[in-house]
């Protein structure tokens, strides 16, 4: 089974169907970003996450100050709540569980019937922090490298961080309820080329029900094209070696390891967007999480207005009509398969649809 599907999409068909009437709904899925502050300053973080300026060109508003206060977090959970948002992943911007009340802000959202995911660096996912997420629909560590070196390398910390992480990564693995997906993302470059085979091995003894393997975004020409045959040989490799008793290893590398489009999109209309949101640590409301920090994404700014005021307001569904991906995007975009699907969905001549 595969958990990053873009096909998940239409099995919401309902949600589908009510777009193509014009109707604007609450959206589905809501990636929340409590904070930007990070414990880790990653060579390859898209945010700049703790001062790297490595953050990609699009993202110029980003200030890694910023956290969500918490009374307006408990404003925007409750929202979500009342709105019918289904579920909900806090991720970066910065390390989630940096935020000080992240245990509560995950006992509100499933209180208010949202399920739960956390997308983290895994250094504090240990004690009140790991219980909260222990029955997430699933937690998701980023990791890139078997070897302690490498890691502390690439994310600019002392090797005992390397301990740290995997020592919390074996025992959530334990810890976590039977159906809460526990993976990892390990996002491929240069630096640790020459590791995905043993970055599997080492995943699979931990008791990670998956590892994703995907190339770091890079503007560089090619960047991709001297260690690209030595990865997928890796990977096929694990595959054959490791994928088996409930491990899996999604390949996403291979098809991923291109040079990326940062000019226009090669779609017209970008339906995603309205059935996912970001809201983030500036409390700020964008397009996408890729073009999170953007400032010609905003849809809106939620300091002086409630989540739900903003979302079904007449600007918020003019800024999403009126969105153009083809001139108006410039970023990679990861949800281009999806409308594409989406669109071809829409091309159905109906008059036909039982001739399948």
């Amino acid at each position: 089974m595969n958990a990053y599907s873009n096909l998940k999409i239409f099995h919401h068909a309902d949600a589908l169907d009510a777009i193509a009437r014009g109707e604007h709904r609450a959206p589905y899925y809501i990636r929340l970003k409590p904070t930007n502050v990070c414990n880790h300053h990653c060579a390859y973080c898209t945010y700049g996450s703790g001062g790297t300026r490595q953050r990609t060109e699009n993202r110029d508003a980003i200030d890694h100050r910023d956290s969500i206060p918490w009374p307006k977090l408990q404003e925007i959970l409750t929202d979500m709540g009342a709105m019918g948002v289904k579920a909900v992943t806090f991720s970066g911007g910065g390390e989630p569980l940096c935020y000080p009340e992240i245990t509560d802000a995950a006992a509100l959202a499933e209180a208010q019937g949202i399920e739960l995911s956390l997308i983290t660096n895994g250094q504090l996912l240990a004690g009140a922090r790991a219980e909260a997420f222990r029955q997430a629909k699933w937690v998701r560590v980023s990791f890139d490298s078997p070897v302690r070196a490498t890691y502390a390398r690439l994310r600019g910390l002392p090797e005992s961080a390397f301990d740290a992480v995997t020592r919390n990564i074996a025992s959530f693995a334990k810890a976590k309820d039977k159906d809460c997906v526990f993976g990892v993302n390990f996002v491929v470059s240069k630096a640790n080329a020459a590791e995905v085979y043993e970055a599997a091995r080492l995943l699979r003894e931990l008791g990670c029900d998956n590892v994703k393997f995907a190339a770091v975004v890079e503007n560089t020409p090619r960047y991709h094209a001297d260690i690209k045959d030595s990865v997928i040989e890796q990977i096929h490799r694990a595959q054959a070696d490791f994928a088996k008793d409930g491990f899996a290893i999604i390949n996403n590398y291979e098809n991923d390891w291109m040079d990326k489009n940062f000019h226009a999109q090669p779609f017209d209309v970008c339906y995603t967007c309205r059935l996912v949101t970001v809201i983030a640590a500036d409390q700020r409301v964008y397009l996408c999480h890729t073009r999170a920090y953007d400032s010609d994404a905003i849809v809106g700014d939620l300091h002086g207005e409630s989540f739900r005021d903003l979302w079904f307001s007449e600007a918020t569904r003019e800024r999403l009509r009126t969105l153009r991906p083809r001139t108006d995007c410039k970023n990679f975009c990861v949800y281009q398969e999806r409308n594409q699907l989406i669109a071809a969905y829409y091309d159905v001549d109906m008059r036909h649809v039982n001739f399948i």
